[in-house]
């Protein structure tokens, strides 16, 4: 068995590309909310339009995943994304130098989209490089990525201000491109499970009909949304509470260094659990009741031991979503050779809930910041529902993985 076989060398450098990209995705996610302040002097926009510049990098999944969720079945892995990254790096470039809020958005909107081929095309590829029983831990390191790029955005933001920011997150994008031109492609486990007898199962509508694939969809898309929320709103609403402007923003650099540590946690206990559902609802609920206890307790050292909890305990939530639509196809509900249809259709879904629900969230609630957090803990509780009773454990050690290794 090759090197590349056994999961080492490149192998682990894809895992390391799609992982810092999910960073950086993520730091252009939460980079204007990080820079709070001085976003809003600069661009000149209350908090309403502040969680909209944050919620447009959602919604490039909509267009992302329809745009690039088959082609990736059928075209160059490889010089997809380098086409594409290529384009989205100038326009990130472009978009530092401009102070005007509508074109910022437009700006955003486009570059986002164009390296968001990425954040689609990780489902793809990592399975090529990895056997089945090591697909799910792989697929779980890229969302724990995010907590990397969450924490760097509060720790530099206000260092930075929005402007160098920005420029930061062009130059990260161009090196990310260097690195995918330099070690990017499909390994040797592409296609490893054999599709369906006469294509049955193949195509996009089998994907759109998979009953499992919309729950976990669904459990992402609000695992995605609480965690904008919280976000957006964390610096802002502990300044109301009471709390100096540069307190909040540390703690949001807590919150976020919790999630990175906590997404690397949950993938080393998965790892050794190898099971998803318990893992996601113990993530998922233990988060809610932590926050919203830091939120709604006396702001004091408890309230910070709840923030770094909460965040420990969510920070492997997105990872635990992801890492298994790569393997939906054991459940029959559609072959291997869709699953860039399916990741892209799960781009789609959660970029239209996660852009929507936010929008909607400030607009009916405003600064009622109770009420946010309590939005906060409902998603959690959805995505438990959804994410760990909906859908059937896909883990190495359910029972849907034990019987395709005894076909196998």
């Amino acid at each position: 068995m090759s090197n590349e076989k056994s999961g080492s060398g490149r192998s682990m450098a894809i895992v390391a590309f799609f992982t810092l990209f999910m960073a950086v995705m993520t730091l252009n996610l939460i980079v204007f909310p990080a820079c709070a302040l001085t976003t809003m002097e600069v661009f000149g926009v209350d908090q309403t339009a502040l969680t909209t510049l944050t919620s447009v990098t959602s919604v490039v999944g909509v267009f992302g995943g329809i745009i690039f969720g088959r082609m990736l079945d059928v075209k160059d892995v490889k010089k997809s994304i380098t086409l594409y990254m290529a384009i989205g790096v100038v326009l990130f470039f472009v978009r530092a130098f401009i102070d005007s809020y509508v074109p910022v958005i437009v700006l955003t909107f486009l570059a986002s989209l164009c390296v968001g081929i990425c954040q689609i095309a990780g489902p793809k590829v990592i399975p090529t490089w990895f056997p089945p029983e090591k697909v799910g831990t792989a697929m779980s390191f890229l969302n724990a990525g995010a907590g990397i790029g969450s924490a760097l955005g509060f720790a530099v933001g206000g260092i930075l201000g929005i402007k160098n920011a920005l420029l930061l997150v062009g130059v990260l994008y161009l090196l990310l491109l260097i690195l995918w031109i330099a070690i990017g492609g499909e390994g040797p486990y592409k296609m490893e499970m054999p599709p369906m007898p006469d294509g049955e199962k193949s195509g996009s509508r089998p994907v759109y009909k998979s009953k499992n694939l919309w729950m976990i969809i669904i459990a992402f898309s609000m695992a995605v949304t609480s965690s904008q929320i919280v976000n957006s709103y964390m610096i802002n609403a502990f300044v109301g509470k009471g709390l100096s402007p540069a307190g909040a923003s540390a703690m949001g650099t807590v919150l976020n260094l919790s999630l990175l540590f906590g997404g690397f946690i949950m993938t080393a206990v998965l790892n050794s659990y190898k099971r998803f559902n318990p893992l996601l609802a113990v993530a998922m609920i233990g988060s809610a009741i932590l926050i919203l206890a830091g939120w709604f307790l006396p702001i004091g050292t408890i309230t910070w031991v709840c923030v770094v909890l909460g965040g420990l305990f969510f920070g492997g939530s997105l990872g635990l979503c992801a890492g298994r639509i790569p393997l939906l196809p054991m459940t029959g509900d559609f072959g291997p050779e869709s699953i860039g249809a399916a990741s892209g259709f799960n781009e789609t879904i959660k970029g239209i809930i996660a852009f929507v629900l936010p929008i909607l969230v400030a607009n009916a609630l405003g600064t009622n910041f109770n009420g946010i957090f309590i939005v906060f803990a409902v998603c959690c509780v959805i995505c438990t529902i959804c994410g760990s009773v909906m859908v059937p454990e896909l883990g190495e050690k359910g029972k849907l993985f034990q019987e395709m290794q005894k076909k196998g």
